[in-house]
C-alpha cells in the first residue's frame, strides 16, 4: 500500500476546495480596471488594468490648433479626478487663465492648468475619425483608441472593479 495516497474522502474535499477557490477567483470583482464601454448599453469594449491612486492621460490633437492636448486624471475609489490640462494654444476652446483654486503656469512652451477640482464617475468621449488621434497614456505607454475601439465611436470611460471571468472574455487595450 502506498503510504502517500490520500483517502478518497480527503481527495474529494481537496477537489471541492480547489473548485470553490477557482470559482471565487473567477467571479469576485477584484481587478480594478479603466473600462471603455458602450454608453448606451454598458457593454465592455476594452479595458486597461489600473490601481487606485494611478494617473492616466487622454491625449488628442486639437481640431482647430492642430496641437497636442493632454488631459490628466487620477483614479481614486472608482472615480476620476481631473488633475492637469496641458496644451500649446490658448485660443478657441482652451483656457487662458486659472479659476479659483487652480494654478496656471507655462513650461517648455506649454500651458499647464493644474490643481483642477471635482470628480466624475464617467467620462464620455467620441473617438476622432480624422485628426484627433485619441490615445490613453498609462505608465508611459500610449494606447490608440482608434486602433483598439474604432474611429467615430462614442465611449464611456469608467473606473470599476471587474471579475476575472468577465476580463477573460473582454479585450485588453494593446499598444
Amino acid at each position: 500500500m502506498n503510504r502517500f495516497r490520500m483517502p478518497k474522502k480527503k481527495r474529494w474535499l481537496l477537489a471541492a476546495t480547489v473548485m470553490a477557490l477557482l470559482l471565487w477567483y473567477a467571479g469576485y470583482p477584484s481587478q480594478q480596471i479603466l473600462a471603455f464601454e458602450d454608453p448606451d448599453n454598458g457593454k465592455l469594449l476594452s479595458y486597461l488594468p489600473v490601481a487606485d491612486g494611478d494617473y492616466f492621460q487622454i491625449k488628442y490633437t486639437h481640431s482647430i490648433h492642430l496641437s497636442d492636448v493632454y488631459e490628466e486624471y487620477m483614479i481614486q475609489d472608482d472615480r476620476l479626478f481631473p488633475s492637469r490640462l496641458i496644451y500649446e494654444d490658448t485660443a478657441v476652446g482652451m483656457p487662458a487663465n486659472a479659476e479659483a483654486g487652480q494654478t496656471f503656469t507655462m513650461e517648455d512652451g506649454k500651458y499647464i492648468l493644474s490643481d483642477l477640482q471635482g470628480s466624475t464617475d464617467k467620462l464620455y468621449l467620441t473617438i476622432g475619425a480624422v485628426r484627433a488621434n485619441h490615445q490613453i497614456i498609462y505608465k508611459d505607454t500610449a494606447y490608440s483608441l482608434q486602433d483598439n475601439i474604432g474611429p467615430g465611436e462614442t465611449i464611456a470611460i469608467v473606473s470599476r472593479h471587474m471579475n476575472h471571468w468577465t476580463l477573460w472574455k473582454g479585450e485588453k487595450l494593446h499598444e
